[in-house]
């Protein structure tokens, strides 16, 4: 069976349901692989995950355009392991049509925070945001790299997990055609703390599937901005070209 067809045969979840499972008190963790792996990983699940659905869609597509400073402070930072740095992006809800300014915000603790707004096109409300949010200021600000891919979000039946998973995701410095890494597939658990193992975790790890760093912004900035120093990530990008076995980025 295909990704879809598996998919849309799991039980469903309205996005009010899921945006009711707080996780407060979460766990993230990434892992990356190759998408032949995914119909069988997803077939594992059926009958204890369920797969939300907008408008009778299951594969939402989304669409994200990033910002930076000049000096491109934001990935220097990333970079370096500063903690305390931010993120600064523009996310498009296909589906539903809304779009949202956020940022993501890594503090001193290692914990990742993240705000968002719902996008008017109040350029005040931006900047509003954008000040009391982060250091930056509008003005310093550049569109650096566009982001889309297809998500799949599933939640568990004790309501204790969260999980997306990212396909058919494409870069573009906002000039140029997107650049896809199609057979790459990003999956990120949201789950309580100190939650133990699930079904999704014993299945990654009987399918020798392990948890990697990813950061799309980093690697959009990579495949469009190559003159940056990107020497502390060098191992992040072989991973992904050992598991697509080539060499793409």
């Amino acid at each position: 069976m295909t990704v879809k067809e598996i998919i849309a045969s799991m039980a469903s979840v309205s996005l009010e349901e899921m945006n009711s499972v707080g996780l407060m008190n979460r766990v993230d963790t990434k892992f990356i692989f190759h998408q032949r792996l995914l119909p069988q990983l997803l077939s594992s699940l059926k009958g204890q995950y369920a797969v939300m659905e907008i408008k009778g869609e299951r594969l939402m597509p989304y669409r994200s355009a990033y910002y930076d400073t000049d000096s491109f402070q934001m990935l220097k930072w990333h970079h370096n392991g500063k903690l305390n740095r931010y993120k600064i992006r523009r996310r498009k809800y296909l589906l539903t049509g809304e779009t949202f300014l956020e940022v993501k915000f890594k503090n001193n603790k290692g914990k990742t925070e993240k705000y968002r707004q719902l996008s008017s096109g109040d350029d005040r409300a931006d900047r509003d945001f954008i000040s009391q949010k982060t250091p930056f200021s509008v003005p310093q600000l550049n569109h650096v790299m566009n982001n889309q891919f297809d998500r799949i979000m599933l939640l568990n039946n004790n309501k204790k997990e969260r999980i997306t998973i990212d396909l058919n995701v494409g870069f573009s410095n906002g000039n140029e055609r997107y650049q896809h890494i199609n057979e790459l597939v990003v999956l990120e658990i949201k789950s309580e703390r100190h939650s133990g193992s699930t079904s999704l975790k014993k299945a990654l790890k009987e399918a020798r599937i392990y948890p990697a760093s990813f950061s799309k912004f980093v690697t959009g900035m990579y495949m469009h901005h190559k003159g940056l120093k990107y020497n502390r990530f060098k191992v992040r990008i072989k991973n992904i070209n050992k598991i697509l076995e080539k060499n793409i980025l």
